[in-house]
This record gives structure tokens, sequence and C-alpha cells, in this order.
């Protein structure tokens, strides 16, 4: 399987790159529909786009050491004729994550300079794979093994987190007569600060031991498989002292490699911190109900609660800033932001890591222009005002414990705990971006600032791509209740303003309706104004188009439905009968997506965008609207005005018909109720209705609501 056809036919999802690159052709590539010969030219790379599928991209050659066993979990292999095995294909999804070699690696072994990436897993939109039948750097990409790539049998990353920390251990093991000391070293390691059991660290070395000592250095009885014994039985520990004096590797270097597999050096694990706690409390329903747990109250309505974790993320100079310290004051003093609305002033302790400082006070000056805060309730820490210009790193307890001195001297000075703002993350702190494991203790950090009472606003650089979310790891957000997203508009832009859209990548907490996209405006002097996106009316026109659609085809499915439901009721079709013209009930009166789109004029890539981004929030706003009208209705009974209207279109109509079709008879319409309804009689029946295909709604509710609406008497009406 080497040509365009020949994977189109295997239903692999392809599109073409430029020839001799790894470049898809054309813009915005992920949006368009893969799998189309005539997108092909001859000579052009095949890109498999790696959606449902998994790439294990191997760079550093002493990996593959390693992965002989999940070469054997059924992914197909492919790669260039000088790395054949740099490709391992499965089927499924995955977290993107990038796995590099720490710097302390460079003077160690000059070869691996160019290699600091040892492997990616690559997976998922916007990411795609050179296939077998294209040419990188006049190189043939060719298939090593190939079969039809399966699902990872089992936890991938864990087992990747294995395969790189033994690659980088494999790396800078020793020679003959340092090789005990260094395994022992390992293994009191990993039993110290990793608790692995005595078996698991013995298979371990053992594997190493094989695949890193050249055959011919070897003892020849020499298997290396009792370092876990000998550190679970205490002889002669050994540990990190020993390998950065054996190894004369630097200290960061070691504890970096550990990371890998979730092992943190020198601090208390996880699951000691665990073994703490030796009873869980367990509340039964009833009682649980009683505990003294107060519902959380907005500090900022519809958007940040008390205790809360929020995001702020965006491009560089985008209006991040700008828009936090519009929001920030407002919640100093009370008032109105936008549409959100601050009841009462919340004290602010705003730390800059980044801005310059006189850049602060005129961004600042046009909000306290207008009222300034009370006092002790907006409060700056500055890096430039700082020891060495410099705030502590966030990541370390150090720094942690220093801003929680500032919080519990603002609680005391206002008797409230204050609104904390960290702008921005990368400028305070020297966490990698990519590591989640060292994103831990920042995030960890920030959930137990709840305790004091905190709502915590963390600013952050975007991450690539618009739904990326903010930059790195994707576990920052894990705890957080709102992340939202700001980007520059320059499009209807009001000349001398900044003009910003607004929108959530996560809103825990909020409907609907309260996170929908917006712009707005700033006029540099304090004033804020929330302004209509020609963007988001467009949308909004096609949203309501689906939608119409969408309830169109529900109630004609719902229809005859309740046809098929009363012949099954009354045993004139089988259950068997019944669900097989349910079936083709749907499908005769439900759209493709293609369909749809053709329907309003859009793409089905657009439609497909519209869908899976705006659709669910419209719907969920629009339901809820159209409950609320009927809810508050003036009518009763829960029924709106257009559906009265809609039923006294039908009287009439009826009416008409048979007056004219039975001129010469009396059916009753006596005007028992002339100064109600002009022209009826009684309303003509559910199903009659039904027969003549004018059974829309309810009938039963609209009746009801029509005689209240008419004032008429119920029992006089029966």
């Amino acid at each position: 399987m080497i040509t365009p056809q020949e994977y189109i036919e295997n239903k692999y999802p392809i599109i073409p790159c430029y020839k001799n690159e790894r470049r898809p052709i054309g813009k915005e590539w992920e949006e368009k529909e893969t799998g189309k010969l005539e997108r092909f030219s001859p000579g052009d790379n095949i890109g498999l786009h790696l959606i449902n599928y998994i790439d294990l991209d191997i760079d550093n050659p002493v990996c593959h050491k390693f992965l002989k066993r999940i070469k054997t979990l059924g992914c197909a292999v492919y790669g260039r004729q000088s790395n054949p095995e740099s490709h391992l294909l499965f089927r499924g999804s995955a977290e993107y994550e990038k796995y590099c070699m720490h710097r302390s690696f460079e003077p160690w072994y000059k070869k691996y300079r160019k290699e600091k990436t040892i492997l990616e897993i690559r997976s998922g939109k916007g990411l795609q794979s050179i296939a077998p039948g294209s040419v990188i750097e006049d190189e043939e990409v060719r298939w090593d093994k190939y079969i039809e790539p399966k699902e990872y049998p089992g936890e991938l990353r864990k087992d990747i987190d294995l395969v790189v920390f033994a690659t980088m251990l494999s790396i800078i093991y020793p020679g003959k007569g340092e090789r005990d000391d260094f395994c022992y070293a390992i293994a009191c390691l990993l039993k110290k600060w990793g608790s692995w059991r005595e078996e698991l660290i013995n298979t371990f070395i053992e594997e190493l031991a094989e695949a890193s000592e050249p055959i011919e250095t070897r003892d020849k009885d020499d298997k290396r498989n009792n370092f876990g014994t000998r550190a679970y039985k205490g002889n002669t520990p050994k540990g990190l002292p020993t390998l950065i004096k054996q190894m004369n590797f630097p200290e960061d270097g070691i504890k970096d490699i550990f990371k890998v597999v979730g092992i943190t050096i020198g601090k208390e694990t996880e699951e000691q911190k665990e073994k703490k706690i030796t009873n869980l409390k367990m509340y039964d329903w009833n009682d649980y109900l009683h505990l003294d747990i107060k519902e959380p109250e907005f500090i900022v309505a519809k958007l940040f609660k008390t205790k809360s974790i929020n995001f702020i993320s965006g491009p560089k100079g985008n209006g991040k800033t700008e828009w936090t310290l519009g929001l920030t004051d407002i919640i100093s003093k009370g008032g109105d932001f936008l549409t959100y609305k601050v009841n009462e002033p919340y004290p602010v302790i705003y730390i800059d890591g980044e801005m310059d400082e006189y850049d602060l006070i005129e961004r600042r000056i046009p909000y306290t222009q207008h009222e300034a805060p009370y006092p002790n309730y907006f409060n700056i820490i500055h890096y430039a005002q700082q020891i060495d210009q410099t705030i502590p790193d966030i990541k370390f307890e150090h720094g942690q414990q220093l801003i929680e001195q500032k919080v519990m001297e603002v609680r005391q000075k206002t008797g409230k705990s204050p609104v904390l703002v960290l702008d921005n993350l990368r400028s305070l702190s020297n966490y990698k971006e990519n590591d989640s494991d060292d994103w831990r203790p920042i995030g960890v950090w920030l959930k137990n600032l709840r305790a004091l009472d905190c709502v915590t606003i963390v600013i952050d650089h975007h991450g690539k791509g618009e739904n990326a979310g903010p930059r790195g790891s994707s576990s920052k957000t894990d705890w957080a209740n709102v992340s939202i997203f700001i980007k520059s508009v320059g499009k209807g832009r009001t000349p001398g303003k900044m003009r910003m859209e607004i929108k959530f990548d996560k809103a825990r907490g909020l409907r609907p309706d309260e996170t929908q996209e917006y712009e707005c405006e700033y006029d540099f002097d304090g004033k804020w104004t929330r302004v209509d996106s020609q963007k988001t009316q467009s949308e909004e026109l096609l949203l309501e188009a689906i939608y119409n659609i969408k309830r169109d085809e529900f109630n004609k499915c719902r229809t005859e439905e309740k046809k098929l439901d009363k012949d099954l009721e009354k045993e004139r079709i089988t259950k068997k009968i019944y669900n097989k013209l349910r079936k083709a009930v749907h499908k005769e009166h439900t759209s493709t997506q293609q369909e749809i789109a053709d329907k309003i004029g859009i793409s089905v890539g657009k439609y497909n965008q519209l869908y899976n981004s705006s659709y669910e929030n419209y719907f969920a706003r629009k339901t809820n609207e159209e409950y609320l009208a009927k809810k508050n209705s003036p009518l009763g009974d829960g029924v709106s005005e257009e559906e009265i209207k809609q039923y006294q279109e039908l009287v009439d109509k009826w009416t008409k018909e048979r007056e004219e079709k039975f001129p010469s008879k009396d059916f009753g319409l006596k005007y028992i109720f002339p100064d109600k309804y002009p022209g009826g009689d009684k309303l003509p029946t559910k199903d009659w209705l039904r027969s003549n295909d004018f059974y829309k709604n309810d009938f039963e509710a609209i009746k009801k609501a029509w005689i209240t609406h008419c004032n008429i008497n119920m029992e006089d009406y029966e």
C-alpha cells in the first residue's frame, strides 16, 4: 500500500503534501475532507491525518532497544532507509507529548546533540504523518511491517514513559567497573522515591543492563537481577549522591530523568502523602445534606465564583492584561463591567511579573480618575520593586508562601479574601510547559488557595491553534472553573479604540447562554463597551437555520411515531415491525450533513465546524428561551401566543371548509359564544385535526389555553 488510491480503498484519511516535504498542500487542510483522490497530483507526498490514529515518532536510535514489546502489540511499522522503524502506527487517540533530553546530556554524548527529541506521541486533528509511498529528503518512506493498525492494548502513556526513562538511563550507562554502583543507585532511588515493588525493580534493571552493556564487555554470568532486593533490604543504600559523584552528572539532570516516570526526588511522594490518611469519612445521604456546606457565590455575576480558579489566555499583545485590569478595577469598587455585575467590592492583589512598571501606571490611571478604589482594595506586587527585580518562582514552596502571606495581610486589613491575579504565568515560574509533573506543584497550590477563600485569575499565553487552550500541558486547566480566550480584532474596530473577541474554553457552573462568544471595545479612558461581531451575527443566522431544520424534522418524526405508537398499542403491528417502521421514518425525515449544508448554502466542512463548536450551546439557549416564553405566557398552561394564533387559524379553516362543503346543513353553528369567537361552534376534535393533517402541536394544552384565553367556561365547552 503505497499509492493514494490504495490508501483510499482501505479507508485511510489521507491528504496531499508537497513533493519531498512534510508540509500539507492548501490552507486549513485539517478542515478539508480527507480521502479524496482528486486532491492528489502525480508526485505528491501522502500525509496520514492522525484522527483516530496514534503515531509514535521515534527520533533517538537508543529508544529502539526498549520498544521490542510495544512493536508486538498490533502496530504497523514504517520509516526511511536511514531509520526504517521510526514510526509505530496504532489506532485510537492520545494526548500529544514530546519527550526531550535534558540539557545535561549535551556535554555527555555529543552525537545526541542534534537529536534532543527522543520520541513524540502524535495524534489528533491538525497532525499528520508522512506515509509510505512518499519521499523525504530524497529518501523513500517504506513499510517495515504492515498490518492493519490495532487499538493499543494497555496504558500507552505509562508504557512510553518507561521506554523514555530507560532510554535516558541507557545513554548515560557507565563502562565496566562502575556498572554495579550505577544500577544499585538507580534501584535505591526507585524504591525510596517511586515506591516501586522489589520484583519490578529487578526486572527493570536486568532489562536496562542487557540493552546497555556491550556483549563483549559483559561478564559471563552477570545478570544484575538482585538490585531491587538489595535496595529493599537496605544494605549499604546509595542514591543521588552516588550518581552525581560517579557519573559527574548534574543533580537537576538526574531529577529530570526520574520525573519522566512521575518520580520527584527530594520531596514526599504522592504515595507517601496518601499513606498518612488512615481513614476515609463516609456519610449517609441524609446526614450529608445536613453538613454545613455553603453554595459558592458569584463575586462577578455570571462569571467568577468564590474559591474558583480561572484562566485568561490569548496571544501576546492581544488585550489579556487590559481586559483583566478593567474587570479587577470593578471588582475592587463594585459596579458593572460589560454585561457582568459586581454587587459588592472585593480586594484585589495584582501580581505583575512582566509589564514595564510605568506602563502599568499608565494603564491603571484612566480607571482611578473616574473613581479610586477603597484603601487596600487594589494592591500591586510588581517584579521591578523586589530584590534583584524578581519574584520567587511560584513553582516552589518559598514563592508560594510569600504570596500567601500577602493574602493573609489583605484579609486582616479588609475582612475579605482577595481576588489574586497572576500576570503572567510564564514570567512568574520557570516550569516546563509541556511537563504535567512540573506543572503539578503550581496546580496543587492554586487548588489549596481555595482554603483561603481566594479567587485566582491566571493570565497565560495561548497554545498553537485557536482551540488549543492555555499553552503547554492540558493538565493546567483540569481544576479550573472558567477558562477565557482573548484575541484582538481589527475588522469593524471603532477608530481610536481597542477591539477584542472573548471566547470561553471552559465554563464550569455557567449556563450555555452565559458563555456565548462576544466582542468588546476599550477607549483607553476606562470605558468598555460590548458589541456584536459580524461573525457572531452571521453564525447566529446559520445556527438558527440548522435549528429550524432539525426541529421540523423532529416534529415530523414525532408525528409519525405517535401513529406507530397507537398501532402498536392496539396490536395492529408487532414490536419488530414497529422498530423497522420507526427506523424507516427517521431515515425518511432526517437529512444528512451534506443535505443540511446544501439547504442553508454552506460547505459540509463549515456545517461540521458550526455543529461541533457552537450548536450545542445554541440549542440549549434556544430551547431555554422557548421554555421561559411558554412558562411566562399570560395565556397560561405554558402555551405561547403563536400557538394560540395557529390554533385559531385551524379553527377558522375548519369552519370555512365545512360551510363551503355543506352550505345547506346546520351543524350546530348557532354561535354559542359569538362574543368570544365569531363564526365558531365547538372546537374541532383532535382526531379530526389529525386526519386532516392539521395536527402539529399538543392539542389538549392548546385547547385548554385557547378556552382560557377566550374566557369560556369549560363545562359549557364540553
